[in-house]
């Protein structure tokens, strides 16, 4: 099972038309939380981000990425493990790093990502839920 959030601009229809046209609905950002490995070890959580273009730079991913630790403990989840964090992907690598995620290792050569010649490694962060208390104590 899997579970989505949305993150929206507040007052949205106290921005100007030229806001609304460039974000429709005030949907900034995505996230969703689902089982890393269904089954006997189904407790441990990933999740994917995506930050509409048009509002990055804002601290859109770093505010998604504080909400679903606290989210995806009350889901029922007991760690958080993210397999492949490409190390092209900076801001992605920092914000794991700034919000007290563990960097269990790097996969070499892992990923053939679009405009990027060479092969590509990626960083697998790991995350004990068990230890989220409330929302405001998690770094960011």
């Amino acid at each position: 099972s899997h579970s989505a959030f949305v993150t929206r601009v507040k007052n949205f229809e106290e921005k100007t038309e030229a806001f609304k046209a460039a974000v429709p609905w005030g949907v900034t950002g995505c996230f969703y939380v689902k089982p890393n490995f269904p089954g006997r070890c189904g407790h441990v959580c990933n999740g994917g981000f995506i930050v509409r273009k048009e509002t990055r730079g804002n601290g859109i991913g770093q505010h998604m990425g504080k909400a679903f630790l606290p989210l995806a403990r009350d889901l029922g989840y007991k760690a958080s493990f993210f397999n492949l964090v490409f190390v092209s992907n900076g801001v992605s690598d920092r914000m794991w790093q700034k919000l007290g995620y563990t960097m269990l290792g790097v996969v070499p050569k892992v990923a053939r990502l679009k405009g990027i010649e060479e092969l590509v490694d990626a960083k697998q962060y790991y995350y004990d839920l068990t230890k989220v208390t409330q929302y405001k104590d998690i770094p960011h």
